[in-house]
């Protein structure tokens, strides 16, 4: 799978926030259906977040911050982003990682 036109397409279609704390507050809400995280991501962040919410799938690309923010088509590096819909992309197919 093509990570990056997927995610173009769930951008495009879809529902998704970018950053730490906007993930945060999307799980803590309830409405996250994935994380995508960054190669970079701070460990601490993934643990809290797996720690926090069990039931939402997160999945670790290969991709770091920087290379994660191109492919959203974002100017700024993106160390994780939350489907809240994936529109008509393939997002919730990825099998979660960690």
């Amino acid at each position: 799978m093509d990570i990056a036109r997927q995610l173009k397409q769930g951008i495009n279609t879809g529902d998704i926030v970018f950053g730490q704390r906007q993930t945060s507050s999307e799980c803590y809400k309830g409405s996250a259906k994935m994380v995508l995280v960054a190669a970079n991501c701070p460990e601490s962040f993934i643990d809290e977040l797996r720690n926090s919410h069990p039931s939402v799938p997160v999945h670790q690309v290969t991709l770091v911050n920087r290379q994660l923010g191109a492919a959203c088509g974002k100017p700024f590096p993106v160390s994780s982003l939350c489907i809240l819909d994936p529109g008509q992309s393939d997002l919730l197919q990825i099998d979660p990682n960690l």
